[in-house]
């Protein structure tokens, strides 16, 4: 399976020390040169990744707005490599993928499949550290995550 990822769960799973998971699930882990810009200073070496460079700058600048140009790089990306997914967080992002057929999953769908085929011993701890390093998680999908 293909996946293009963009920076928030790149970074997200960098801290909570998941990143290995994107090769568990993916046979192909494409991270697009603005996003690379973006996680500079991410420590990517438990990661096997290439690079995708920035190709279509007509297609992304066409969806660019309200997009950070990462989100549309994994977008259009997605789309020409006819990847299997899209690993994005931002909702706006996730929608206007969506609007492509692209299938998109997040840093929570990634933990949730790692859940899933025992991957992963403390499903709720991992939540709750993931929140408490940074990402938001709302209390009711909290509560969802954890049932």
């Amino acid at each position: 399976m293909i996946a293009v990822v963009n920076a928030s769960p790149l970074i997200q799973l960098e801290k909570i020390g998941r990143l290995h998971l994107l090769n568990d699930f993916f046979t192909t882990v494409y991270i697009p040169n603005a996003v690379m810009h973006e996680i500079q200073s991410l420590n990517l070496t438990r990661l096997t990744y290439t690079v995708l460079p920035f190709i279509y700058p007509n297609a992304v600048s066409g969806i660019l707005h309200p997009l950070h140009m990462g989100e549309a790089e994994v977008i259009i990306g997605a789309k020409e490599l006819s990847a299997d997914i899209a690993v994005l967080d931002d909702r706006e992002a996730r929608n206007r993928a969506k609007k492509f057929n692209i299938h998109v999953v997040g840093t929570l769908g990634i933990l949730q499949r790692a859940n899933k085929q025992g991957m992963i011993i403390d499903f709720a701890q991992t939540i709750m550290f993931l929140r408490d390093s940074g990402m938001y998680i709302s209390e009711s999908l909290m509560e969802k995550l954890i049932k």
